[in-house]
């Protein structure tokens, strides 16, 4: 797709999933990420659930997503002005660059998943019988893990301010 191509969004981010002592994936964390969502989304289809109305859930998504695009142009100013500090190690930018990885993927997972709900939405499926319970699963799911996602960039965001501004190992 060349310029138009994100997959090195999700690659960047999934790839931050690892343990930083044995720098081995960590399937906790993978779990956690992929298991988690799919299991609330199951659990919603499973109760029958239908979203009647997915405008307070597009509005509530695309203010998070928006609020994710001034982290990522914080980031990005911080990563620039990173350089001029002889103080930093390797390790601090490393988790300036994986705070990042995580805020892309987070805006790019919320942009898709208001795109879905839209389009669920405006076709009227999501509240119907028989699809509803399917379809609110998966915005379920898909919620779950925007929301881990979001946890994850303020866990690392918090992690950077303690290892750059505070100093602290």
């Amino acid at each position: 797709m060349g310029k138009a191509s994100l997959w090195r969004v999700p690659a960047d981010h999934f790839a931050t999933l690892y343990d930083n002592r044995t720098s081995r994936p960590d399937w906790v964390a993978i779990a956690v990420q992929s298991l988690l969502p799919i299991a609330a989304g199951m659990g919603t289809w499973w109760l029958g659930a239908k979203i009647s109305d997915v405008g307070g859930a597009v509005a509530g998504i695309s203010i998070v997503a928006g609020l994710l695009f001034a982290m990522a142009v914080f980031l990005f100013q911080l990563r620039i002005t990173l350089g001029a500090d002889k103080r930093l190690i390797e390790d601090d930018f490393a988790l300036v660059d994986e705070c990042m990885a995580n805020t892309l993927w987070a805006i790019l997972w919320g942009l898709v998943l208001v795109g879905y709900l839209i389009v669920c939405g405006a076709g009227k499926w999501i509240g119907t019988e028989p699809l509803g319970p399917v379809l609110t699963g998966i915005a379920v799911a898909g919620t779950v893990h925007f929301l881990l996602v979001i946890a994850m960039c303020l866990k690392r965001l918090r992690r950077a301010y303690e290892r750059i501004a505070m100093r602290q190992s």
